[in-house]
């Protein structure tokens, strides 16, 4: 019958054991709700009523494992929710129903082997968002709802196996917003939307073959923007 849970509620709590459940009455999880929880279990969310996860919600909580698995009704993520949880493996997948997600929200969540599916409703992925996970796998399609990437948003997943689809949506891409990406393969457009790329946005991406494509919208490249993509093929 919980239909809440507050701020601070589990903050530190630890050495639990088995899984964490989530049940389908509750609404919204505060913030810092289970920041620091230590423990070896999986965190499993009923489908039902949640619709917010507060910031730093699970913050540095190192404990979990299995799959991280967020309800089709959740629309916002707050910053830092599941800042510095390392132990989930299998896919990150955030469900058409999220239409914000915070900055640091996944920061060096490093665990995951699957690739990423981001919400087709998301506007903008912000700083550091997805900064160090670097267990992601397969391609990257950032979905056209998406008008801004920011500042160090996808730095350091270095998992990556696939093509890089930017679409016509972007306007701006934010410094070091892919820096250290090695992983991707293919040709790389900057779609004609874009007007700037930030300081080393795609520095030491190294995996990229094919043609890398900048539109005539362009108008900034910031320094050391492509420093170091050493596997681009043909014209610029």
């Amino acid at each position: 019958t919980v239909t809440s849970i507050g701020s601070n509620a589990f903050y530190y709590c630890s050495g639990f054991t088995g899984a964490l459940n989530i049940p389908a009455s509750v609404t919204s999880i505060g913030d810092h709700a289970f920041a620091y929880w230590t423990g070896d279990s999986e965190i499993n969310f009923s489908e039902g009523a949640l619709t917010s996860i507060g910031a730093e919600a699970f913050y540095y909580s190192t404990g979990f494992t299995g799959e991280l698995d967020i309800p089709d009704s959740v629309t916002s993520i707050g910053q830092g929710a599941f800042n510095g949880c390392s132990g989930f493996t299998g896919a990150l997948t955030i469900p058409d129903s999220v239409t914000f997600i915070g900055n640091y929200a996944f920061t060096n969540c490093s665990g995951f082997t699957d690739p990423l599916t981001i919400s087709n409703a998301v506007t903008s992925i912000g700083y550091m968002t997805f900064y160090g996970c670097s267990g992601l796998t397969g391609g990257l399609d950032i979905p056209n709802s998406v008008t801004s990437i920011g500042d160090f948003a996808f730095s350091g997943c270095t998992g990556f196996t696939g093509a890089l689809t930017i679409p016509d949506s972007v306007t701006s891409i934010g410094d070091r917003a892919f820096e250290n990406c090695t992983g991707f393969t293919g040709a790389l457009t900057i779609p004609a939307s874009v007007t700037s790329i930030g300081d080393y946005a795609f520095f030491n991406c190294r995996g990229f073959t094919g043609a890398l494509t900048i539109s005539n919208s362009v108008t900034s490249i910031g320094s050391s923007a492509f420093l170091n993509c050493s596997g681009f093929t043909g014209a610029l």
